[in-house]
């Protein structure tokens, strides 16, 4: 059992929001709305946010509540719940809370905290509440219903979940393929901006190019052309390049550091996807990605991460390179990044759950390092790390 508490239901810790399909939850949204799902995916990553509001229940009939469900990257025992946000309208603010956990997406949730909020606390417009829980099971899945409201609208800032996972997560092996990318501009980030943008007048759309080697991950974001209403890229009309990804999978979640083709610039982010679980439906969304903003001279940076909405168009993945350009190899990546920044970023090198063994999907990440320092015998590296992010320094010593 860890030493320290962790926020299980935290993007980068493998927490991911899904949709139950029991109509009691999602009564009046659309099986394809976006609205739920991305203030669902927002507060799952607990960035400063602006409040929204959560409006599942659009027909006023029965008791007016809200319910998220997340899925865990792995079984763990949670002992605090907390929840923040703020009601300036005073009609907002759920009047309780409920949360329950379950090994299953879709039933047997057994309720292990009910917190009524005070009145005391009606009359401010911002709300932090820690809740214990009344007693520790262990589950794979998270239920908050919120309940109270004056309108039957909520709003909710954050919401986190503290506890010890049980075991280590499986390592998912599902991230190879080409994605459709959908995302917003106002990044205030050309970088960002130029990765989901569509060539206007053009027929090209952004998409994502991934493979997938035990927990090695390299791939990248072109402009191309696709099949029609499919969506599928169609490898003979690549027009660009973007940039580049290399990174790893740790806790269900690919992390990955970013190279930008036309200025070299890198940023750090991070890509989950839905969890695939009987009783959890499709959803329009195959996952989602967050970028950190490129710091660039002169250029206002607007949000504190980038959010894209990806769509698979297909599981196949296919080469990066566009016709006569060669297609640089891990390795290559490596050393032009050791070269330009003095440092490259591993991801990937996993270790069992509470422990300095490595396991066995972290030799496809330092094998292309072994690669590296035999191509180049006059260089000295220094190597740092830890062997999870799970915990205190002095625990984890």
């Amino acid at each position: 059992m860890r030493g320290e508490l962790v926020d299980v239901v935290s993007f980068f810790n493998g927490g991911y929001p899904y949709r139950n399909p029991d109509p009691r939850y999602i009564k009046g949204i659309s099986e394809n709305s976006g609205r739920s799902t991305d203030q669902l995916r927002a507060i799952s990553r607990l960035r400063p946010l602006n409040p929204f509001i959560r409006d599942d229940l659009k027909v006023k009939e029965g008791p007016l509540e809200s319910s998220l469900f997340y899925a865990l990257a792995a079984p763990a025992t949670i002992e605090t719940f907390r929840v923040t946000g703020n009601d300036k309208s005073r009609g907002y603010m759920p009047r309780r809370f409920e949360f329950a956990v379950s090994q299953s997406p879709d039933a047997h949730f057994q309720t292990v905290a009910v917190f009524d909020v005070p009145d005391s606390s009606l009359a401010v417009p911002y709300y932090d509440f820690s809740i214990p829980v009344q007693q520790k099971i262990s589950g794979r899945y998270v239920r908050v219903i919120m309940s109270g409201s004056k309108y039957g609208n909520y709003w909710l800032a954050s919401f986190s979940a503290h506890g010890r996972f049980d075991g280590a997560s499986k390592l998912r092996e599902d991230f190879s393929g080409v994605y459709h990318i959908h995302g917003r501009k106002g990044s205030g980030s050309p970088v960002n901006e130029a990765m989901v943008s569509q060539q206007k007048g053009t027929a090209y759309d952004p998409y994502l190019i991934l493979r997938q080697q035990g927990a090695q991950i390299s791939g990248c974001y072109v402009y191309g052309a696709h099949d029609g209403r499919g969506k599928k890229l169609t490898l003979d009309r690549v027009s660009e390049v973007l940039g580049t990804l290399e990174g790893g999978v740790e806790n269900n979640v690919f992390r990955f550091t970013r190279t930008h083709a036309a200025d070299g610039s890198q940023s750090q982010g991070a890509m989950a996807l839905a969890p695939v679980a009987a009783g959890i439906p499709e959803t329009a969304w195959a996952g989602y990605m967050t970028i950190e903003n490129d710091e660039q001279p002169g250029v206002k940076k607007v949000n504190p991460a980038f959010e894209i909405n990806l769509t698979i168009a297909t599981r196949t993945p296919v080469p990066c390179a566009i016709t006569g350009q060669k297609e640089k190899t891990v390795v290559e990546n490596m050393k032009e990044s050791i070269e330009k920044a003095g440092k490259v970023q591993l991801y990937g090198v996993n270790f069992d759950f509470d422990s300095d063994v490595l396991r066995p999907e972290s030799g496809a990440v330092l094998d292309e390092v072994v690669k590296l320092a035999k191509a180049n015998p006059g260089w000295k590296f220094e190597i740092g790390g830890h062997t999870d992010s799970l915990g205190s320094a002095d625990y984890n010593l």
